[in-house]
């Protein structure tokens, strides 16, 4: 499977697929028998005549954290004209954080427009049915005696009360199609797994390297940075916790999406018992993305999987080179160790059956995940003590 920005300029890039080995979804139905989670989803109507004041007491729209395809102006003064013409909207989702306090789940556009107007910062502009409107802010409409189109609304919403568990909740948002653009699933956990590790997944993001390496523009040019895809749909983040969910070498028994969201659980967790791993954590990143630059520069994700066409970056393959060089001490990687390590890289993807179908084929599936790191791992090992590397066959997991 691969994934293409809308912009015909922009390279494709393969994100992996799952393995024959990996399960397929249960329903829910299945997940509450076979491991007792429970949900608890209450259905409430927000009014628009106090919605400013809930969303600054009550409800955490966590900027920060947003998606990032974020409405413009017209997108928001659309949103409202629906309003005022009673269109059906899909619901917001909350989940309960402590009693009375909640973060939003989905619907974070639609809370933020509201907010912006009733605030007087939004100016209707862009509007087909309501021309007349355009240039308007709330106190505008006020001012035309036109407040109680909006005041007189509500806006629907589904709260998940603090009993539902996260896993439950990602499950349930796996499924949503909210009748507008549907959260993908690294959107879903960046909302419900709020805390310590998901900030560092965002400034790991950043990280100058990183971004060279996955072609994002930096922060100097939005514009550009918005427009890119891996940007766009989080897809940079996933990446990022692709490197700490896969540092066995395996998924540890789980699904390969379950392994990710289990990974963001648990480091929130342990951030706040000891917050020193998370500095950790950084520094070990930062070590094994320094380090494939330094191996391969800007090509080192990019593999070339047919005579002819031009290498393209890929997140499985990216598995291999990152794992594999992680730990590995920079200083011994030299020139000439470098040249071997590029080599080893070539001739695993060229000769060896095994290592390229696990990062063609079935890509996030476990024998995949552990044959491409395990013998990328023993290459790195080869090309460090200047010994042959193995051309074929599958490798164990080298301990680390």
């Amino acid at each position: 499977m691969t994934k293409k920005s809308e912009l015909t300029d922009e390279e494709e890039i393969d994100v992996g697929s799952p393995g024959p080995d990996e399960p397929s979804l249960a329903t829910l139905e299945e997940k509450y028998a076979e491991q007792m989670r429970q949900i608890f989803p209450t259905r409430i109507d927000l009014p628009w005549l106090t919605l400013k004041t809930q969303i600054e007491q009550q409800i955490n729209l966590r900027p920060d954290f947003q998606r990032r395809d974020r409405w413009d102006s017209k997108k928001q003064s659309r949103f409202i004209e629906s309003v005022i013409m009673n269109v059906p909207v899909p619901p917001v989702f909350l989940g309960e954080e402590e009693y009375g306090k909640y973060v939003v789940l989905d619907g974070r556009q639609r809370l933020t427009t509201a907010k912006n107007f009733l605030s007087n910062e939004l100016r209707l502009e862009g509007l087909k049915i309501w021309q007349e409107l355009n240039g308007l802010t709330y106190e505008g409409l006020k001012n035309k005696g036109f407040a109680a189109t909006i005041e007189r609304r509500f806006l629907p919403a589904i709260l998940l009360t603090r009993e539902s568990s996260p896993q439950v909740k990602y499950e349930v948002f796996d499924r949503l199609n909210t009748g507008g653009v549907i959260a993908n699933p690294m959107e879903v956990r960046n909302a419900i797994f709020p805390g310590r590790f998901n900030s560092l997944l965002h400034e790991l993001s950043r990280d100058p390297t990183f971004r060279r390496l996955w072609a994002i523009p930096d922060s100097s040019d939005p514009v550009a940075l918005e427009r890119n895809s891996l940007y766009r749909e989080m897809a940079d983040l996933e990446l990022v916790l692709r490197f700490f969910a896969l540092r066995d070498g395996s998924l540890m028994g789980m699904r390969f999406k379950d392994r990710l969201s289990d990974v963001m659980e648990t480091k929130n967790s342990d951030y706040k018992i000891d917050p020193s791993k998370q500095e950790t954590d950084a520094a070990d990143f930062r070590l094994a993305i320094n380090n494939c630059f330094r191996v391969f520069g800007d090509d080192a994700f990019k593999v070339q999987k047919a005579s002819g066409k031009r290498p393209k970056r890929s997140s499985p393959y990216s598995d291999a080179v990152i794992q594999a060089l992680a730990d590995r001490p920079t200083a011994k990687l030299t020139a000439p160790v470098s040249s071997r390590i590029q080599a080893a890289f070539a001739k695993l993807y060229s000769d060896n059956p095994v290592f390229r179908s696990a990062v063609d084929t079935g890509t996030n599936g476990e024998s995949a995940i552990r044959n491409r790191i395990g013998l990328a791992r023993a290459a790195v090992d080869a090309a460090l003590e200047a010994k042959a590397v193995p051309s074929s066959g599958r490798s164990r997991r080298p301990s680390r």
